[in-house]
């Protein structure tokens, strides 16, 4: 019974084997052929209605400062999976070490009322209704 389980065993691993070689082989030279902001981005490029908020966010916000993420009624051209809660779960995720803040000097805006935040200046706008806002400054 034991020869029969190895002999079964050994024959689909030499049957198998090649096929899921390939598949592996093929994910992770397609995930190589990305460049570092598709890879930084992830799942981002589904939920973000421009993915390119997540680079001015970094570049602008230091490593210690706090945001908040205000999230408007969604524009037609925006993704199904673009909710208020994915948006914000997902920008708290690529801006770590930075931390949420409902008194953050930085405002992520997605379609927000601007004027919901008194003294704060756009420092970035995009055509889909992106910005950001930065307040005390």
């Amino acid at each position: 019974m034991v020869v029969f389980c190895v002999a079964v065993t050994v024959g689909a691993v030499v049957v198998l084997w090649p096929e899921a070689f390939a598949d592996v082989n093929q994910s992770a030279g397609a995930n190589a052929a990305l460049d570092y902001v598709d890879r930084q981005m992830g799942g981002g490029n589904s939920v973000l209605p421009d993915p390119a908020i997540v680079i001015e966010a970094q570049g602008r916000i230091h490593a210690d400062e706090t945001f908040l993420v205000a999230v408007g009624d969604p524009k037609e051209n925006w993704s199904e999976l673009s909710t208020a809660d994915a948006i914000a779960s997902f920008m708290r995720y690529v801006l770590l070490p930075r931390r949420e803040s409902g008194d953050a000097p930085w405002i992520l805006c997605f379609a927000c009322d601007r004027g919901a935040y008194p003294g704060a200046h756009p420092v970035w706008v995009d055509e889909e209704g992106l910005s950001i806002l930065r307040r005390g400054v």
